[in-house]
């Protein structure tokens, strides 16, 4: 065999190994591209890559089959890590939104809670007084009272005052009230209300946005007790560490 056919059995054994070379490549990265569909960006990349391949396969001579299983392959896994791109941008834009609410609704919890500590505690006698959610004013004290039931009295060394008093929701949704709620200060000392009571007697209950509640609650003092005072306690919680708080309310009666 003469040197120049040798030569040509070279180029044309090299040639389909060249051109069969690309598809494979082509076939392998789609498959590889297809697998790694889900992974955000990964499928992306390879797929266009299966792709690119996979055209400058079919323009060769042999291995269109291979190249076209890359070109299906790189093109699936491509349109497929595209809607998975699509919905993890939509997800973080969503996360993202969510993220910034909370933070939004922490920021607006605690600037409520720091005005409820910064406001007025303390209220004098006749003053309608702003109790957290309420506005709880005294608008009668009867001292010394004596229920018509002998078995109702005050212990010995204390009376029986009755305060007749008017509660208002001034909050934006129904909030509860009951007679327990509002005890009396007696020289620092709070006490609840007593068992005993006089008509109309205050009831109090779920009070819906601008409701009033009003009736008489019966308190057991010192007799002569002076610098009495209607108490409220509420509570509040700082996010920033410091915990829970109590909040004590007085009006002077």
């Amino acid at each position: 065999m003469d040197k120049k056919s040798s030569d040509n059995q070279s180029t044309n054994v090299s040639a389909p190994q060249q051109q069969n070379g690309i598809a494979i490549a082509a076939m392998v990265v789609g498959i590889i591209a297809f697998l790694l569909g889900l992974v955000p960006f990964a499928g992306l990349t390879l797929g266009v890559t299966a792709i690119v391949l996979a055209i400058i396969g079919l323009k060769k001579a042999t291995g269109k089959g291979m190249s076209i299983a890359g070109l299906v392959t790189g093109g699936l896994a491509t349109l497929g890590n595209l809607v998975v791109i699509a919905f993890l941008v939509m997800g973080l834009a969503l996360f993202g939104g969510a993220v910034s609410t909370v933070g939004q609704g922490i920021s607006n919890y605690n600037k409520e809670e720091k005005a409820k500590i910064d406001a007025k505690k303390d209220f004098s006698k006749g003053s309608t007084a702003t109790f957290d959610k309420f506005e709880v004013k005294a608008n009668s004290v009867k001292r010394n009272y004596v229920p018509d039931d002998e078995y109702s009295q005050a212990s010995e060394g204390n009376e029986l005052i009755v305060v007749n008093v008017s509660v208002k929701n001034i909050s934006s949704e129904s909030a509860s009230f009951s007679v327990y709620d509002l005890g009396i200060n007696v020289d620092g000392i709070a006490e609840s209300s007593s068992y005993i009571t006089a008509a109309p007697e205050f009831e109090g209950g779920s009070l819906s946005k601008d409701a009033t509640a009003t009736g008489n609650i019966v308190y057991e003092v010192t007799k002569d007790a002076t610098g009495l005072k209607l108490q409220y306690e509420s509570y509040t919680f700082d996010l920033n560490g410091s915990g829970l708080e109590t909040l004590t309310y007085t009006l002077e009666i």
